[in-house]
């Protein structure tokens, strides 16, 4: 069979990083070193989890490798989506916020109970929840971009795609890295790694850490305190043990740890309630006297990076502790190759924040997750690349516990502000008093019991996860040309929790009716009615899986078509207002906690061409995806609300390339061009200026979701050139085109982030032989002020809040290498 690159050897891992590690430079050399014509090596993939040539997976698959991310500033994963145009990347209210999407689909977050739809791993391990993929990447060889469903290979939650991290491997030769980076916002970085062997040639070792300090980019009108900023550090040990030529393990720990300042939100409209946090003594940003939704306010200037809160009460903090262990056996057997995956892993999280984003003291909230995860996967494979018939069964166990906790607590003026956004009404001629003052009198209270300051609700779930699955997965090498795939996937996923769920807040206990029935406009803000501790499970199974054909016209095109199937599973609302009590009513249905599975099918066809002599590298296909049951998640000002949406449809065409232009001048890139929309989504949750008019929810069907921009496109060009026989030049500028998208789920006209450029760069100078190098470097070049996500403010009926990405930032970056 003509395979432009197949593998052979008795260790996949091993093969894989050697492989990889000659790829992903793509044949470049040190910077402006002198050669003959260059041309891009193949890249090796594990998008079928075995290393093949991206040209020959009939997969849509991106590939990005160290010096590509290294060129393009990719620090963590929310920077991929610089280089990974279909992948969108959103982390507003912290690390455990934090949304994946892929060719539109994506779970919002807010929710301790959602699950992503783009999965995560990292060296094959599985993250079960996006904050635990998020800390700073280090020692990077490839990372895999893999887009439309990954169910049949990758399992759970991969209804979107899959970003697959690959980190280098323990070497046998002794070697190290030392990296650091200063910058405005006072910006400190230290990265260091050694690697080499410990025991002869069977056993090697590398040992990284990683450190970051960054002050914040949101300034406090009225402290000059600094939100937003970073803190955190990690560490990560490997063993690779060389068993025998035919086996290989490898064990890895790593533990990391953050303690920010973050997350705040800046005003970008004041509604209504505004007029109130003004009259008691709050700080309000200036802005244009306008109107929206018919609501009549302020529009405030969300390019100035200014908020005022109340940090001496109200301190916001988003601390985590990640950690785990992990095994990996390569063992061929002689006709098959055996690989073993086995994980351990925890996550504990506590963030707090200001919820009211005001400088009086209103509204504190904390939402805390303890995760621990265990995973078992068990692969065997076919070990002759060159066989007629190559395929894989494996296996895989999934558990996750997970303990969350969440507490909103009223502030000292919250009662103070609640009189002043509700009416008063007569108690005798010419007299009036609040009217919640008025129940309390009328329900034989003491002024003040009801909305006091303190905690208003406490709850926490206990909730276990179990899933189980069988896989396999054949391709038939019909001709020298033609191969045909096929693979199916069962999964099992059995899940139970237990709600305890403590309301501290006495108005939302009382029922409004009979001779109370005249306070009944207060129902609105009844929002935490006491719930009896109540408990309930979900099983669900799903067979799903996939079917490919690839055709190599020649040695430089390469045809495919494939269609995929993907499953993720439905679960609980785990909120508090997820039971739907009513006052004086804390029985629950369980069944309202609960919802369903969601479903994607994946129709796509492209081409991969080998260019120019083996110079240019370029892939493109179209798609067509319809989804059904989409778990979205929306926020009405007061309360999270999980909706199975009836359906949502994407279609587009995709493309990626890489050129070497020149012997000094790379050029790399990709693109999207998109349309999805909702097919049936009738009972959207509203808009603020909706809740206002009274309407409880809204139909986005035929609407785009929230982060999907019809065109997105990110480019590349890397320059290097010897200065003399010994330093090389080296510049880069990368940027990424969006066109214009929504920020909200509800897509309120407020969250509309317009059409931008993002653009990084970096220049400088380095050792031919690469032992050192020092450049200066530009995030956010041009300073585009963008909306990460916007939202209604919380109990602030009308008015708009937003989280920002950061403005430019500069610095400079030292490398040693030994």
């Amino acid at each position: 069979m003509s395979k432009t690159c197949k593998t052979q050897g008795v260790s996949a891992l091993a093969l894989a990083a050697a492989l990889a590690a000659g790829s992903t430079a793509m044949a470049q050399t040190a910077p402006g070193a002198a050669s003959d014509p260059v041309v891009l090596d193949e890249i090796i993939v594990l998008a079928t989890k075995r290393p093949e040539s991206l040209f020959d997976v009939p997969v849509a698959v991106t590939a990005y490798g160290a010096e590509q991310l290294e060129a393009a500033q990719v620090r963590d994963v929310r920077d991929l989506q610089v280089v990974a145009p279909t992948l969108v990347v959103n982390s507003s209210a912290g690390s455990t916020q934090t949304i994946f999407t892929i060719r539109g689909i994506g779970t919002p977050g807010q929710n301790t109970g959602l699950e992503q739809s783009v999965g995560v791993f990292i060296d094959g391990v599985y993250r079960g929840r996006p904050g635990a993929a998020l800390g700073d990447l280090s020692d990077v060889r490839q990372i895999e971009v893999l887009r439309g469903p990954q169910g049949t290979l990758f399992g759970r939650n991969t209804s979107g795609g899959v970003i697959s991290v690959q980190t280098e491997l323990p070497e046998f030769t002794p070697g190290g890295q030392v990296e650091a980076s200063f910058g405005d916002y006072n910006h400190r970085q230290l990265r260091a790694t050694v690697t080499g062997p410990i025991l002869g040639d069977s056993l090697a070792g590398r040992l990284t850490a990683t450190t970051q300090q960054r002050d914040g980019y949101v300034t406090d009108l009225g402290t000059g305190d600094t939100y937003n900023d970073r803190s955190r550090w990690s560490v990560k040990g490997q063993l690779l043990w060389d068993i025998s030529p035919q086996a290989t393990l490898r064990f890895i720990a790593d533990y990391s740890e953050t303690d920010e300042v973050c997350c705040v939100a800046i005003p970008v409209f004041y509604g209504p309630t505004a007029n109130a946090i003004t009259a008691l003594g709050g700080v309000r940003r200036p802005g244009t006297a306008g109107t929206y939704g018919g609501v009549a306010g302020t529009f405030v200037d969300n390019t100035r990076y200014d908020v005022a809160l109340n940090p001496g009460t109200q301190p916001t903090s988003d601390a985590s502790e990640d950690q785990g262990i992990s095994a990996q056996l390569d063992w061929n057997l002689g006709a098959v190759d055996l690989t073993v995956i086995a994980a351990r892993r925890t996550y504990e999280t506590l963030p707090t924040i200001d919820a009211d984003y005001t400088s009086l003291d209103l509204l504190t909230q904390t939402s805390g997750q303890d995760i621990t995860e265990g995973s078992l996967e068990v692969r065997l494979a076919s070990a002759d690349p060159d066989a007629r018939l190559e395929w894989l069964v494996g296996a895989f166990l999934f558990d996750q516990d997970i303990f969350a906790d969440q507490e909103l607590r009223y502030g000292s003026q919250f009662r103070a502000y609640f009189e002043a956004i509700t009416p008063r009404v007569p108690v005798a001629p010419g007299v009036t008093v609040p009217v919640v003052t008025r129940l309390e009198q009328a329900t034989g209270r003491p002024v003040g019991s009801l909305v006091r300051a303190g905690v208003a609700v406490n709850d926490d779930y206990d909730y276990e996860s179990r899933s189980a699955a069988v896989f396999g997965q054949a391709t038939w090498n019909a001709t020298e040309q033609l191969s045909i795939t096929g693979g199916l996937r069962y999964s099992r996923e059995e899940k139970s929790a237990d709600f305890r769920i403590q309301s501290f807040d006495g108005l939302s206990q009382i029922p409004l009716v009979g001779p109370l029935a005249p306070f009944a406009p207060l129902r609105v803000v009844q929002n935490f009615p006491a719930v009896n501790p109540f408990s309930t499970d979900f099983t669900d199974d799903d067979v799903s899986g996939t079917v490919s054909a690839a055709y190599a016209v020649s040695d430089g095109v390469n045809l495919f078509a494939r269609y995929a199937r993907g499953y993720k599973s439905g679960g609980f609302n785990l909120s508090r207002t997820a039971a739907q009590t009513t006052p004086g009513n804390p029985v629950a249905d369980p069944a309202r906690v609960v919802f369903d599975p969601e479903t994607v099918d994946a129709w796509e066809a492209g081409a991969k061409l080998r260019l120019w002599s083996g110079r240019a590298q370029v892939n493109a296909n179209v798609f067509f995806q319809t989804l059904d049951n989409y778990q979205t998640n929306g926020f009405d000002g007061t309360a999270f609300r999980i909706i199975n949406a009836g359906g949502l449809e994407s279609r587009g065409l995709e493309w990626d390339y890489r050129i070497q232009l020149t012997d000094h001048i790379i050029l790399d890139g990709g693109g999207t061009l998109q349309d999805a929309q909702f097919t049936d989504f009738p009972n959207a949750t509203p808009t603020a200026a909706q809740i206002v008019a009274g309407r409880t929810v809204q139909d986005l069907s035929g609407e785009t979701p929230n982060f999907v921009s019809d065109v997105q496109v990110s480019g590349g060009i890397t320059y290097s050139v010897p200065l003399n026989g010994s330093v090389g030049l080296r510049a880069n500028l990368n940027y990424l085109y969006r066109s214009d998208y929504m920020t909200a789920q509800d897509l309120d006209p407020l969250s509309q982030q317009d059409a931008y450029v993002l653009m990084n760069a970096s220049i400088g100078i380095g050792s031919l032989d690469r032992v050192w190098s020092a450049e200066v470097w530009v995030r956010n070049l041009t300073d585009e002020r963008i909306i990460n996500i916007a939202f209604d403010t919380v109990f602030q009926a009308g008015s708009q809040s937003a989280f920002m990405e950061p403005p430019r930032t500069a610095g400079f970056t030292l490398r040693r290498s030994f």
